[in-house]
C-alpha cells in the first residue's frame, strides 16, 4: 500500500476506473441573456429558451455547467491563488484554524464521506457570519447557537478575497433558483424567503497527488444534502457523475471559466421529486494536485423541507400531517462527520415524507416547454405560405422540430499550442483530437488563437451586408464564369437551400482545371468579387481568413500526429490551395419543419472550420446511432469537422460525417466556415503510411481540382443526377 492508510481504502465495488471516460455531455448553459438583461422579470419571453434549458439540466442530469455567468474571473482567480497559499503552508500553520466539535468552519483533513476517509484536505467559512443553528438534532430542543468562521493569518489576503468571491456567488445562486423556479412553473421569487437566514457556506477544497488513485477518492460517492452547489473545478479536473440514464460515473471534463450546477435533496424535496438530487463523487490523480471551490447554498435553520403545495395534488397526503425535519439538523449532522460512523449519515431518503409511497401520484409542474410553440409553427408551416416547393426537403430528410441539442461534440481546449513552453507536451491534446476525428468526425475548439475581436468585426460588416437590397447584393452576383461572390439560389441534393451566401477565396486568384474533363490540362483564374458596400468587408475578410489559415495548418499538424505521421506531413499539399471563406445568412423561414438552412452533405475538402452564432442550427449524424443531434454553439468557440479527403488520406481511420443546418422560424442566423482545401493538382488518395497488406488502399486516386469543378456546378443548378461524391472512388473489398 505504501504510503496509503487503509481508512481511505474504497469498497471493491466503489473504488474509481483509472479508464474512465472524460465527457462533455454535462449541459453547457449560457447565461448572458440574463446577466445582461436589465428587466427580465418584466420581460418573461427573453428567457423561455434558457428556463427551458436549465429544466431539462434538472431534470436529465441533476448538473449543468453555466457560462457567462457574471462571477468575475479575476476574483475567483485571486481566491483560488489565496487557496494554494493557504494549503502549501505547514500542517502547524493551516491547524491554527482547525475546525472542531465547537467550531465547525475551518481547516481540517480528516473528513469521511460513507465511513471512508477522503484523500483531501478542505477550508470552510460561512457567507453569513455568525451563522445561526439549532444547538443539536434533538427535534424538541429548541436552543440555537452561532458557528463562527476562522480566518488563518496567512496569506494576508484570503479573507477579503473569500469574501469577495462569496458576494458574488452568492448573487449568482438567487438567479439561478429564480430560473429553476420558472422551470417549475412557480413564480419567479419562490424559493428566496427560504433563503433569508442562510446557512450557506463555501468550501476551499485540495486534492494532493494521491499514489493510489485505484484505491482512494478525493470525495467518496455522496448528494448534496442543501438545494443547490455551485462549484467552480481547475483544469485537473476530477468530477465524477453516475449518469441517470444507465448509472455509469461519467467525468466532468473542466470547461474553462465555467461553473458547474448540480441540484441538491433540497430541491429534490421541493419539486416533489421533478427534479433529483444525483450522486457524484471526485477522483483524485497521481501527478497533479487539484483545486476546487464549491458553493453550498443552504436556506435558513428553520427552514421545513417539504414538496411545495404547488407542485403536490389532492391525491397525496397532506404535507403538514408527514414526518419533518429541520435543514438544519441535516446540516449539523453532516458537519460533525469527523471520524468513521457506526451508523448511516443522515440521507435524503430516510426522511418520511420523501418515501415513495408520499410521492407515488404526484403531478408534474407546468414547466416551460417549446411543445406549444411547434405545434403553432407546424400547422403555420403545412400552409406553406411563401415557401416555394424547391425548398422542400423529402419525407426522410426533413428536419424535426423536436431535434435535441446535444453538448456530447468534444470541447477540445487548444491553449497549450500558445504555452510559453518552446515544447509544450501535446501528446494529451493530439489523443483528445484522434479520439474525436475518429468517433465524431465533429469537434469544438476553444483558446484557438483567432482574435475575437477580428471574428466580431467580419460578423459585423457580413450583417451589413446581407441587409442590403437585393439589387446591391447582386452586383457582385456569382455564376457560371465568376465562382465567387454572393448567391442565394444554391442547390445540396438537388433540394434548394434556404439562405443567402457570400464566397471569397485565400488565394486570389485561386488556380483550378478549366473543366472536368480528365485528359483536359489547361488551368483557368477563379478570381473573388468585392462589394462597394460596406466599404470594410474586404479587409475584414482578408485579416481573417489569414488567422483561420494559420490555425488550419496547426490542427492539420494534431491530426498527422494522431495519426501516427510526421506534424508536417500534410503541409505540402497546401502550397498552391483552393481554399475558401464563406459568409453565410439563413433568413427566418415559415417552414423550418419542410425546409433546411443547408441540406445533409458531407464536406468534400480537408478541413472545416466554422464559426455559428447563438441562434444555432448545425446538426450532425450521429455515427453511433444515425440519429440527427443539434450542436449547441459554444461562445468564441470553432466547429471543426473531418471533411472526405481526410477520410481518403486516413484510409478511412477518420471519417467525414453527414451534417445539415436546420433553420428558424423566428431568428436569422449567420455562420462562417473555412473550407480548407489542397492545391487543384493534388491526388487525393489513401496515405502510403497508413495502407499496408492487411489494410490496402480504399479508394482509387482522385483529381481534387477536377473534382472540385465538378462540385461547384452542381451547386448553381439542378442537376437531373446526385454531384460527384468519393464514394464513386471506393474500391469494392474482396474477401
Amino acid at each position: 500500500m505504501g504510503g496509503i492508510d487503509p481508512a481511505f481504502i474504497q469498497e471493491h465495488e466503489h473504488r474509481p476506473k483509472l479508464s474512465i471516460t472524460e465527457t462533455g455531455g454535462i449541459p453547457l448553459i449560457d447565461l448572458s441573456v440574463l446577466i445582461n438583461s436589465t428587466d427580465a422579470e418584466q420581460d418573461p419571453r427573453t428567457l423561455d429558451s434558457l428556463v427551458s434549458e436549465i429544466g431539462h439540466a434538472c431534470r436529465d442530469w441533476g448538473f449543468f455547467q453555466v457560462i457567462n455567468h457574471g462571477v468575475s474571473v479575476e476574483k475567483r482567480q485571486k481566491l483560488e491563488e489565496a487557496s494554494m497559499k493557504f494549503f502549501a503552508q505547514p500542517l502547524e500553520e493551516k491547524n491554527k484554524v482547525r475546525k472542531e466539535e465547537n467550531k465547525v468552519l475551518g481547516y481540517y483533513d480528516r473528513e469521511h464521506t460513507k465511513n471512508v476517509r477522503d484523500w483531501r484536505q478542505v477550508l470552510d467559512f460561512s457567507l453569513q457570519n455568525p451563522t445561526i443553528v439549532p444547538a443539536s438534532t434533538n427535534p424538541d430542543d429548541k436552543e440555537v447557537v452561532e458557528w463562527h468562521n476562522q480566518w488563518p493569518h496567512n496569506p494576508p489576503e484570503l479573507r477579503e478575497v473569500c469574501e469577495e468571491f462569496a458576494e458574488e456567488v452568492h448573487k449568482l445562486g438567487y438567479k439561478l433558483m429564480e430560473l429553476i423556479a420558472l422551470s417549475l412553473g412557480l413564480p419567479l421569487n419562490r424559493f428566496h424567503g427560504f433563503f433569508k437566514d442562510q446557512t450557506s457556506y463555501i468550501r476551499l477544497n485540495h486534492y494532493p497527488p494521491c499514489p493510489a488513485p485505484d484505491l482512494a477518492l478525493g470525495l467518496g460517492r455522496h448528494k448534496d444534502s442543501g438545494a443547490l452547489t455551485i462549484l467552480y473545478q481547475d483544469d485537473v479536473g476530477g468530477l465524477e457523475v453516475k449518469r441517470k440514464s444507465d448509472g455509469e460515473w461519467i467525468r466532468v471534463k473542466p470547461t474553462p471559466d465555467a461553473l458547474i450546477i448540480n441540484v441538491g435533496d433540497i430541491i429534490q424535496v421541493w419539486s416533489n421529486e421533478t427534479y433529483e438530487s444525483v450522486e457524484h463523487r471526485v477522483a483524485v490523480n497521481p501527478e497533479r494536485e487539484r483545486f476546487s471551490i464549491p458553493f453550498f447554498f443552504h436556506p435558513a435553520h428553520y427552514t421545513m423541507v417539504q414538496p411545495l403545495e404547488e407542485l403536490t395534488t389532492n391525491a397525496e397526503p397532506d404535507p403538514s400531517t408527514l414526518d419533518q425535519s429541520l435543514v438544519s439538523e441535516i446540516g449539523s449532522f453532516k458537519f460533525n462527520q469527523y471520524s468513521q460512523l457506526k451508523l448511516q449519515p443522515l440521507a435524503l431518503d430516510k426522511i418520511n415524507h420523501c418515501d415513495q409511497a408520499v410521492i407515488s401520484h404526484r403531478q408534474k409542474p407546468n414547466s416551460f416547454t417549446l411543445f406549444a410553440m411547434d405545434q403553432t409553427l407546424a400547422n403555420k408551416a403545412t400552409t406553406m405560405g411563401e415557401v416555394d416547393p424547391a425548398f422542400i426537403q423529402e419525407l426522410e430528410h426533413r428536419p424535426k422540430l423536436s431535434t435535441t441539442e446535444a453538448q456530447g461534440i468534444p470541447l477540445i481546449d487548444l491553449s497549450v499550442l500558445t504555452s510559453a513552453d518552446a515544447e509544450p507536451d501535446l501528446r494529451s491534446l493530439v489523443s483528445e483530437i484522434g479520439n474525436a476525428c475518429r468517433e465524431w468526425g465533429f469537434f469544438h475548439i476553444i483558446n484557438h488563437g483567432v482574435s475575437v475581436d477580428q471574428r466580431q468585426k467580419l460578423e459585423k460588416a457580413c450583417r451589413e451586408f446581407f441587409a442590403q437590397p437585393l439589387e446591391e447584393k447582386v452586383k457582385v452576383r456569382r455564376d457560371d464564369v465568376k465562382i465567387y461572390g454572393y448567391y442565394d439560389r444554391e442547390h445540396t441534393k438537388n433540394v434548394r437551400d434556404w439562405k443567402e451566401v457570400f464566397d471569397f477565396s485565400l488565394q486570389n486568384p485561386t488556380i483550378v482545371p478549366a473543366s472536368t474533363d480528365p485528359d483536359d490540362k489547361e488551368v483557368v483564374e477563379w478570381h473573388n468579387q468585392w462589394p462597394d458596400n460596406p466599404p470594410e468587408l474586404r479587409e475584414v475578410c482578408e485579416e481573417f481568413a489569414e488567422e483561420l489559415q494559420k490555425l488550419g495548418y496547426k490542427l492539420m499538424e494534431l491530426i498527422a500526429l494522431s495519426l501516427g505521421l510526421a506534424p508536417n506531413r500534410f503541409h505540402g499539399f497546401f502550397k498552391d490551395q483552393t481554399s475558401y471563406i464563406r459568409l453565410n445568412h439563413y433568413p427566418p423561414c415559415p417552414a423550418p419543419d419542410l425546409a433546411l438552412g443547408l441540406g445533409r452533405h458531407n464536406d468534400s475538402g480537408a478541413l472545416t472550420i466554422l464559426y455559428q452564432d447563438d441562434v444555432g442550427g448545425l446538426e450532425v449524424k450521429r455515427k453511433s446511432d444515425g440519429e440527427w443531434i443539434r450542436v449547441k454553439p459554444t461562445p468564441d468557440a470553432f466547429i471543426v469537422n473531418v471533411g472526405d479527403i481526410i477520410q481518403v488520406w486516413s484510409n478511412e481511420t477518420y471519417e467525414s460525417v453527414e451534417h445539415r443546418v436546420a433553420v428558424n422560424s423566428e431568428r436569422e442566423r449567420f455562420s462562417i466556415p473555412f473550407f480548407f482545401y489542397p492545391a487543384h493538382y493534388t491526388m487525393a488518395q489513401p496515405l502510403e503510411e497508413l495502407t499496408s497488406e492487411k489494410n490496402p488502399p480504399k479508394y482509387r486516386p482522385y483529381n481534387w481540382g477536377k473534382f472540385l469543378v465538378s462540385r461547384k456546378v452542381s451547386n448553381l443548378k439542378k442537376l437531373d443526377v446526385e454531384n460527384i461524391q468519393i464514394h464513386q472512388f471506393k474500391i469494392q473489398q474482396t474477401a
